[in-house]
């Protein structure tokens, strides 16, 4: 007995036997598949990569908001203490005007007496300026001038700190 026409190509289930030019093709799109497969695994690790990286510059930022908080509640904390100081720097230099104007009225009259007129009222001079000086003196020595050396310290650190910061999101 002899096989029908065509039934070599069969294979054991019955069906046609695929063509060796359908088996490269098949071998080519799983070629393929392989590299799309590759280049999906790229994107996907590209891909969460970049969420670290969304996550770290949130992190950054939350730090910068964090230091910039601490630096206001610095500086505003210091404000009453540069205040008082500024207005005792008033003080002060209103107190020297004063003395200054002491000393033009005293040139004044000094040069419509004599001598003798004179030296009284150098004296005068030197008693209110003494008595002046001797008042800026005190409310210099008031000034603690430790706390503002620390306070400005302090805000150079920070920033310094921030100075960091920004120089590392400039890049």
């Amino acid at each position: 007995m002899r096989p029908k026409a065509g039934y070599d190509k069969m294979n054991i289930t019955g069906r046609e036997k695929p063509a060796k030019s359908e088996i490269r093709k098949v071998a080519g799109y799983m070629e393929e598949n392989k590299e799309t497969l590759e280049l999906l695994r790229k994107i996907e690790k590209n891909n969460r990569l970049q969420t670290w990286s969304g996550y770290a510059r949130t992190a950054l930022v939350l730090v910068c908001a964090v230091c910039m908080v601490v630096l206001t509640v610095a500086v505003l904390k210091l404000m009453p203490q540069i205040n008082a100081i500024l207005g005792q720097t008033q003080n002060a230099v209103n107190q020297v005007s004063t003395v200054l104007d002491y000393l033009e009225h005293t040139s004044y009259q000094l040069s419509q007496v004599d001598l003798q007129g004179m030296v009284s009222g150098v004296e005068g001079l030197v008693t209110t300026g003494q008595q002046s000086l001797e008042a800026t003196m005190e409310k210099l020595n008031s000034i603690d001038f430790d706390a503002l050396n620390k306070a400005i310290e302090d805000l150079a650190a920070v920033t310094k700190s921030l100075s960091n910061v920004t120089r590392i999101f400039g890049r």
